[in-house]
């Protein structure tokens, strides 16, 4: 089985199965804390860099009046196809995490699992959290998921899981290959093992994510004033048990309210 360089966003398919696998807390989460703080029937929400929609679906199935957008082609097509076999509607388009612009504002906003650390400079990073404090209305929600560099902890440098759907089955193995911390870029290679009936291929992705400690991800979230940090959480999302996050945490789930 020979290795095919291919960027896995352009595999909207094994990467919406990949990606799917074991998000039933993460789900929860965001679908809790805006229940918990919207206090509405059906809060607007937008997803950044949505890709296959794999929040995004379920979470129009639980009455969210969902919005996303992705610079992806490939994946955009693949949740308009996905939302219709569903028959479901969340408004769905082009553009970018650090210039997106909306015509009407926001009750909750979310962006989960390292989707902010494709933003590779601290402007695009201000960028996007002050389009975001823009996109939301007053006292609105912004779910922030992302790792970030423990100081004394091992870091994990390669990750492997297997999901199914159907016949098919995508093993992923992510591997960082190297940590450049001044110049704060992780380089990660992503292998998709793919496995239906009995074609077997695999592709290699590897790409770039901006680096943070702690004191890195509070300070650009300190740049902008109308963004304040009401709760902290870790890789468990338990919402009933917020945390204070230290230098030895790896992950970190910022609850940011509109002021």
């Amino acid at each position: 089985m020979k290795n095919t360089t291919h960027n896995w966003y352009d595999l909207p398919t094994y990467y919406d199965v990949s990606f799917s696998y074991d998000m039933k807390d993460e789900l929860s989460f965001i679908s809790n804390v805006f229940r918990k703080y919207l206090i509405l029937n059906s809060p607007k929400l937008l997803e950044p860099a949505c890709g296959t929609g794999r929040l995004i679906v379920p979470l129009v199935k639980k009455g969210f009046n969902c919005s996303g957008f992705d610079l992806n082609e490939n994946a955009l097509l693949y949740l308009k196809e996905k939302l219709n076999r569903n028959n479901l509607y969340a408004n769905i388009k082009k553009a970018d995490m650090s210039t997106f612009e909306v015509e009407n504002k926001y009750d909750g906003i979310y962006c989960t699992v390292d989707t902010f650390r494709h933003l590779l400079t601290e402007k695009k990073a201000i960028q996007h959290l002050e389009n975001v404090s823009f996109a939301l209305k007053k006292n609105g929600i912004y779910i922030l998921g992302l790792h970030i560099i423990p100081r004394h902890k091992k870091i994990e440098k390669i990750v492997k899981w297997t999901a199914r759907r159907g016949s098919l089955t995508v093993k992923t193995i992510m591997s960082m290959i190297k940590l450049d911390m001044k110049r704060r870029r992780e380089t990660l290679r992503v292998v998709l093992k793919i496995k239906k009936n009995t074609t077997r291929e695999s592709y290699v992705s590897i790409y770039q994510l901006r680096t943070y400690t702690l004191p890195q991800i509070l300070n650009i979230i300190n740049k902008v004033e109308d963004l304040e940090i009401i709760n902290t959480y870790n890789e468990y999302y338990d919402l009933s048990s917020p945390i204070i996050l230290n230098s030895d945490s790896d992950y970190a789930v910022f609850l940011l309210r509109k002021k």
